[in-house]
């Protein structure tokens, strides 16, 4: 197939202008100008005005939870938390699989190909595996009480990988493990569940320093979720240090790890990440909503690096130092961002960074399109499948529209894709050589089903839940999802 469009941005060198993508099979065979050859006309598909660039990564989502946007509104943060988790026990499990295909699907159509997502009930991995998007599901764990041992803990989630590995058997997604965040794992499960992700070969990813009352909570056993621990007779000992110091306490830091957020860091903080070999998933319009902060993308992008080396070397063909940086950036879930739109948050992102620098230079456009091609990809240790358009890759790349009102004319495609365009843009995404996702179609017909479910569920949250704002006698289980 030859997919031609009046730029290609590789990310791995300059845009090309009146170019194409040769893809053989599931890769991509060559980057080129647009060539005249004889070939057939049938085997070349005509974009226009548009921009092929690498398929998008979502470097923290939620999927699973996408039923459930705009349900809990204008809250703080443990609040927030609080009321999601009441909405969570009416959800059964087809539910979750319907919310978790719609949340995959909104991604594809997005131009997202692939998806760092953590689950609760599993569901993400139907919904990936059930679009064909590229990803890695990471389970997560709950347990700041002793009322289940480590070991039993430990082997629960073992059985779960099991079963998880053998659904996604043939796919391009992989499992992973996610302690949920420091406030709801305790220390000795936290610690027994890094080693076995280590011992297992596998990621980690966790919810780092997204709010002030988290990282009072490490410093001082002070603060909203320490006067929650008490209520709840939870035993708790500061550690005394940063969420990112006792982490790293805890054997979480490391290659593999993915922490989601980083809000409240310092620059020590920072440092240690980088030497650690830790990736970083800045969510920009999730950290804003819910009135956590601005994360700061800056010395993330300059510390999370592989080595000095690569730190202080100048610019590559590979673009700027955020294409060096393992630094992703991601939407959350829908109930705290209500769109699962990467291009959104670059946008978002852009804006929220210069304002609160004072300068209008930087980051640029093309930093953030770098965050979320090959930034994304290097903090899933994806960097030699995906990223970039190059020679052998995994032909995964998405194109974006530049003709419609608002977009036109471009002369600039970074800037045209971050401050002109949204997801309705994208013309096509594709995985692996396969078209997931072109204009208003999607690659499956599990979808329409999906929407079918969804229109179902929120009737009886409406009915159940919604109610005076308050749920009808049941009970609540499981843990907050952050």
């Amino acid at each position: 197939m030859r997919l031609r469009a009046d730029w290609v941005a590789p990310i791995s060198g300059p845009v090309l202008e009146d170019a194409e993508v040769v893809t053989e099979g599931s890769l991509i065979a060559e980057v080129r100008r647009r060539r005249v050859d004889g070939l057939p006309v049938a085997d070349a598909r005509a974009l226009g005005s548009a921009v092929i660039l690498p398929g998008l990564v979502n470097a923290h989502a939620h999927i699973e939870y996408t039923v459930l946007r705009g349900l809990v509104e204008d809250l703080p943060m443990l609040p927030w938390v609080s009321r999601l988790t009441e909405a969570k026990a009416l959800l059964e499990p087809r539910d979750w699989v319907a919310s978790a295909l719609l949340g995959a699907a909104e991604c594809a159509r997005g131009g997202v190909t692939t998806v760092a997502d953590c689950t609760d009930s599993g569901a993400a991995l139907d919904g990936l595996v059930g679009l064909g998007l590229r990803g890695v599901v990471f389970q997560e764990v709950f347990g700041i009480d002793e009322a289940v041992p480590v070991k039993a803990a430990v082997a629960a989630l073992d059985g779960k990988l099991k079963a998880m590995a053998a659904a996604a058997y043939g796919s391009h997604v992989v499992t992973g493990v996610s302690p949920h965040t420091i406030y709801t794992v305790r220390p000795a499960l936290m610690r027994a569940l890094c080693e076995y992700a280590e011992r297992k070969g596998l990621p980690l990813c966790i919810h780092v320093a997204e709010s002030r009352s988290e990282v009072e909570l490490a410093l001082s056993g002070t603060g909203e979720i320490a006067d929650r621990f008490e209520r709840r007779a939870v035993r708790w000992i500061a550690p005394g240090r940063s969420v990112i110091g006792y982490l790293g306490e805890l054997g979480a830091l490391r290659t593999g790890t993915l922490l989601a957020h980083c809000v409240h860091i310092s620059a020590k903080d920072a440092e240690a990440l980088r030497t650690s070999g830790a990736a970083v998933a800045h969510c920009p319009k999730s950290n804003a909503k819910l009135g956590n902060g601005t994360a700061p993308l800056s010395y993330l992008a300059h510390c999370t690096q592989h080595s000095p080396a690569d730190r202080d070397a100048s610019s590559t063909a590979a673009g700027s130092r955020y294409a060096r940086a393992r630094l992703g950036i991601g939407t959350d879930g829908a109930p705290s961002n209500n769109k699962l739109d990467l291009i959104e948050d670059l946008r978002f992102g852009v804006l929220l960074q210069r304002a609160a620098r004072h300068r209008a230079d930087r980051p640029t456009a093309r930093d953030l399109v770098e965050v979320a091609t090959i930034g994304g990809a290097r903090a899933l240790g994806m960097e030699r499948e995906i990223g970039t358009l190059e020679p052998g890759k995994a032909a995964d790349l998405t194109a974006v529209g530049l003709q419609e009102l608002g977009a036109f004319p471009a002369y600039d495609p970074y800037s045209a894709i971050v401050y002109s365009c949204c997801a309705r843009d994208v013309l096509l995404t594709m995985v692996a050589g396969s078209i997931v996702s072109e204009r208003s179609r999607l690659g499956s017909g599990r979808v329409g089903p999906a929407r079918r479910r969804a229109l179902i569920v929120a009737e009886r949250l409406r009915n159940e839940w919604t109610k005076n704002g308050r749920t009808r006698a049941r009970t609540v289980t499981g843990e907050p999802p952050s």
